[in-house]
């Protein structure tokens, strides 16, 4: 069933200023064509059936140029401006759908497919421009202009004026004839993009194990299978749009065919002047472009409509995310702090619960920390380790019981507050391409040169950025390719070490470390947690000096 259009004009409106811009001036340039007609005809008539000469005419031909140079300039501004338009549009669902990935966070975005997520973003998002910088505006201009040029028409000759009345009738019943045959083959063309989408990130990311086990040829194949959906499911839609178009142009056709030979008729039989036929017979193509553009654009409005449906199942997606999250995303104005040693801070569970898909994971969970305190998490795979620390950093709810932070309950904590005092280390950190300056500083946004540099020297980044042709400015790959892991984990010591967080979150930092890189990332997690509390998650059974929780999981 077609969807009703009111989300995505009700989308347009923060860009509404544009495109009343827009269709004024598609208005404009259209009063100018029937200026720019005006005085063509005036020319010629001058010419042809008055005699008069170039000295004569000097002032229609200036007057000519400036119409055209006006209309440029007005069809360019117009372009412009709708453009302008479709922006706005696209800059604001793309943020709010950032900003909806953000509060739904890791744990709960991991249940959707990232490649039908960037689809929908990208793609899905950048399919909106045709709707709001063609479809919208041309809308109101092919209902302003035509009528405009019927108003000129009408008082040199009303039986044109009435043919090209009666004939432009039966395009919006052409354009209501394929709408709902478009409609749902642009359904099926999101639908076979999204798959081919999904099924291309999802091989790209899993290369190595698909060339491991062999099966390179099968992954071959299926995105091969996908592709050829997706263009089949092309050329659905275009052939669609092939069609209305010939309708259009047909009856655009026609309808000119009628009014030239009525006006030649009347011409020859002297009951119609020259100027008037003229006239009538340069304008009347125009007043169907308007009407065939708008025909061309309603495919656009097809695409938009389609992709609005992807954009809005994914923003309701989005709109189910934790809702202690969406408590503590409200904005506190918390600066990071600068590179300073900060008292610890205090945490506490009572009588927690979480599960996921109905099964339990942790269960009646109560222990506190206190401020500058340690513990150490033990327990086998699967106890809940990890994901006590997702409840830590508000990527998940509890489903029962509380979580406190300095003695406030974690979900009235505002996030950049949060993660302004807290700092997670995973057991792979994340390694973006860039420098090893530019992954550093990512610790805290306008960090001078110097505290990057102290922040590497603490890391013990520098012992092994020294060897390196640029130092500190020398370029990694995407995930760190060219590290180790020992590197990649000093590297994001380093960040923590810059933002300065009152609570350190470390997940198993040294489990895939040999005995030197172990040896050099513990001294500067040592280093760093001096004064600070500290969570360490740990397959060992005792952590020397650390008090412990042991986690078994629920059976």
């Amino acid at each position: 069933m077609p969807r009703k259009p009111d989300w995505l004009a009700e989308r347009g409106r923060p860009a509404r200023p544009a495109l009343v811009l827009t269709v004024a001036l598609g208005e404009l340039s259209g009063l100018l064509l029937i200026a720019q007609t005006g005085l063509l005809v005036a020319i010629v008539d001058g010419v042809v059936t008055r005699g008069r000469g170039l000295c004569e005419l000097a002032p229609l031909f200036a007057a000519l140029l400036g119409a055209i140079a006006a209309r440029a300039a007005a069809a360019w501004a117009s372009r412009r401006a709708g453009f302008e338009c479709a922006s706005a549009v696209k800059r604001s669902l793309r943020g709010e759908l950032l900003r909806g990935l953000e509060r739904l966070g890791p744990t709960a975005l991991a249940r959707l497919r990232s490649g039908s997520v960037a689809e929908v973003a990208v793609d899905a998002v950048e399919s909106l421009e045709g709707y709001y910088s063609g479809y919208l505006p041309q809308r109101a201009v092919a209902v302003l202009v035509p009528f405009t040029v019927l108003a000129a028409i009408f008082p040199l000759d009303r039986l044109s004026a009435l043919v090209l009345l009666l004939t432009a009738a039966f395009l919006p019943l052409s354009m209501i004839a394929v709408g709902a045959e478009a409609h749902e083959r642009n359904q099926r063309l999101w639908s076979a993009l999204a798959r081919a989408s999904g099924r291309f990130l999802d091989s790209l990311r899993g290369l190595a194990t698909v060339k491991i086990f062999g099966a390179a040829r099968r992954e071959m194949l299926e995105i091969e299978r996908s592709s050829e959906e997706y263009r089949l499911a092309t050329m659905s839609v275009l052939r669609i749009a092939f069609v209305s178009s010939l309708m259009l142009e047909l009856i655009g056709a026609l309808s000119i065919a009628i009014v030239a030979v009525l006006a030649g008729v009347r011409l020859l039989a002297g009951r119609m002047a020259f100027s008037s036929a003229y006239f009538v017979l340069l304008v009347a193509p125009e007043y169907f472009l308007c009407l065939r553009s708008l025909g061309t654009q309603y495919h656009a409005r097809m695409r938009a409509a389609s992709a609005a449906e992807q954009i809005r199942e994914l923003l309701g997606e989005l709109s189910r995310g934790p809702k202690a999250e969406a408590a503590a995303s409200k904005r506190s104005g918390v600066s990071a702090p600068a590179m300073t040693r900060r008292p610890g801070a205090s945490l506490s569970f009572e009588e927690v619960r979480f599960g996921y898909l109905g099964k339990p994971i942790i269960e009646n969970l109560s222990f506190s920390l206190a401020a500058g305190g340690r513990l150490a998490l033990v327990g086998p795979s699967g106890s809940g380790k990890s994901t006590l620390l997702r409840l830590i950093l508000g990527f998940a709810e509890p489903e029962r019981g509380s979580l406190a932070f300095d003695g406030r309950p974690l979900g009235l904590v505002p996030r950049d507050e949060l993660y302004s005092d807290i700092a997670w280390l995973p057991q792979r950190p994340t390694i973006f391409r860039g420098s090893l300056r530019y992954n550093i500083g990512l610790g805290r946004e306008g960090a001078s040169g110097a505290e990057i540099d102290r922040a590497s020297r603490m890391a013990r980044v520098e012992e092994f950025a020294e060897a390196l042709p640029q130092g500190l400015d020398s370029l990694v790959g995407e995930g760190g390719q060219e590290l180790s892991s020992g590197q990649a984990q000093r590297l994001a010591l380093a960040r923590l070490f810059l933002r300065s967080p009152r609570l350190l979150l470390l997940d198993e930092p040294t489990a895939h470390l040999d005995p030197t890189s172990e040896r050099l990332v513990n001294a500067a997690i040592e280093e760093l947690a001096e004064g600070r509390s500290m969570i360490l998650v740990t397959h060992r059974p005792l952590v020397e000096g650390m008090p412990s929780l042991r986690l078994e999981g629920v059976p």
